[in-house]
């Protein structure tokens, strides 16, 4: 695959990312997936890439090693890195150990955060008389993970953000951001809260930054969606502003974090595998790593998410395809129907782009790939009524009686993505490479997902119950082979 990461012997869990002059060192979970079928997450460690684009990535290998049954890491989770005013580098990491009864309250094994050390971003030595947990006071002890450290300048020490749950809360709602704080990275100390809004179970893999003149609050959730979200405030006291739109990608990119500079980032997830390899497949946990563009709207304090500059030069190979009209008038660059009608042409098999631009008046529009002539089949990107999604013909193997065909589910509902109705023009760049699709929507919205079939078959603009001028159309290639 050319736009996504993978190592070559495991998948790609949780991102850890750290910017510096200029390199962006992604720390991930490396999941060997050796533990039997649906296990998932065990015998983790963090591993390195370091990337200079988003797109080309050196594998650098192992950094934090896991330990052994009597060490609190005998898994390593995810966690933060951040330069010591003193030159080191420092590592706060999630360990667990659910096989030692010393690292268990109540009989339940328990999260605890970590350290390590080193001179380089790439030499790290755990320290193993580090270990901070919940103080079963102000917070459970249970959930307590991904801790995420910066210094504030407003309170002149160390903030850690954690993954935490406050103590007596109830289940479904009482997620929370947990808050301590240090002088020196060593000693630590509870407060309430950074974060508590009674909406989640948890809130993983929290990090906060500025950008934009504002600061900007990122947390995942598995439990009202599968989602990674943003809030954003004046203050790093907040109040914290949900947008209309508050994730940065869909269900299929989990648990991104960011690294860059105030005045773009990029946004590290992982497209997330299915089991068998079918796009009807339940999700699994971990996959390959993606990288976005990640800029703030400095009027209206939203973020955007577009294609990395690296992407768009790769795919530079330009193609002239020869269009067919199905079910539909063409004249003028203007595509009308009164039903459903599109322009279809002919893909190379392999990695591709599309990019257009058009200018909609229409109940529905969107894209087929991977369909036949007669749109029988293929996946169609529609967007209608606001909603930015996915679906797929036929969407599953239809049963004995004709309307067994899943008629009640519209479309992928975990690929929904909003975006203003008002909007008429419209730019959108889709690409294909291999298991992987990605739509980028006027260069602030993303729809990332894991796609396993239709690679055959011809791609093209369709419109339903309207018209959709065209502005431009480009097929594009990769450069590199």
């Amino acid at each position: 695959m050319f736009i996504s990461y993978k190592p070559s012997d495991a998948y790609v869990g949780d991102v850890i990312p750290y910017f510096e002059n200029g390199k962006y060192y992604a720390y991930y979970l490396h999941d060997p997936r050796n533990c039997g079928a649906g296990i998932y997450a065990e015998d983790t460690t963090w591993h390195l890439a370091t990337t200079e684009d988003g797109l080309v990535f050196k594998d650098e290998g192992r950094i934090l090693p896991t330990g052994d049954e009597t060490t609190p890491y005998l898994n390593n989770y995810t966690g933060s890195v951040i330069k010591h005013s003193d030159g080191r580098y420092y590592a706060f990491f999630t360990a667990f150990n659910e096989l030692n009864d010393s690292y268990k309250v109540n009989g339940k094994a328990v999260q605890s955060v970590m350290m390590a050390v080193g001179d380089t971003p790439e030499k790290l030595e755990i320290v193993n008389d580090f270990r901070l947990l919940g103080d079963d006071n102000i917070y459970e002890v249970y959930d307590w993970r991904d801790p995420y450290v910066f210094y504030s300048e407003d309170d002149q020490c160390y903030l850690m953000l954690l993954c935490a749950r406050r103590k007596g809360s109830g289940y479904h709602r009482g997620g929370c951001i947990g808050l301590c704080k240090s002088k020196d990275l060593v000693s630590w100390e509870y407060a309430e809260p950074f974060y508590e809004p009674g909406m989640y179970i948890t809130m993983e893999c929290p990090e906060v930054f500025r950008m934009g003149g504002r600061w900007y609050l990122v947390f995942s959730t598995f439990s009202d969606r599968f989602l990674t979200h943003y809030r954003y405030s004046d203050s790093l006291s907040g109040p914290w502003i949900i947008p209309a739109e508050d994730s940065l990608d869909c269900r299929s990119d989990y648990a991104i974090k960011t690294a860059g500079d105030d005045k773009e980032r990029l946004a590290f997830g992982w497209i997330a595998t299915k089991l068998g390899k079918r796009d009807e497949g339940p999700y699994e946990w971990g996959g390959t790593m993606i990288a976005h563009r990640l800029t703030a709207d400095t009027e209206t304090g939203l973020l955007k998410v577009s294609m990395l500059p690296s992407v768009d030069k790769l795919f530079s190979k330009k193609a002239v395809p020869a269009v067919s009209v199905l079910n539909a008038s063409y004249s003028d660059s203007v595509l009308s129907s009164s039903g459903m009608g599109a322009i279809l042409h002919e893909v190379n098999e392999g990695p591709f782009m599309i990019d257009f631009e058009l200018e909609a008046d229409c109940h529905e529009f969107g894209l087929f790939l991977g369909a036949d002539e007669k749109l029988e089949e293929g996946y169609q990107i529609r967007l209608r009524n606001g909603i930015l999604s996915l679906d797929r013909w036929p969407r599953k193997e239809q049963g004995r009686y004709q309307w067994q065909i899943d008629g009640d589910i519209p479309f992928a509902i975990e690929t929904v993505r909003y975006f203003d109705q008002a909007i008429r023009n419209f730019n959108i760049k889709v690409i294909r490479d291999d298991e992987i699709l990605i739509v980028y929507l006027n260069d602030s919205i993303v729809l990332s997902t894991r796609i396993y079939g239709h690679k055959k078959g011809l791609a093209g603009v369709y419109v339903a119950g309207g018209s959709i001028k065209i502005g431009s159309y480009s097929l594009r290639y990769p450069e590199r082979a």
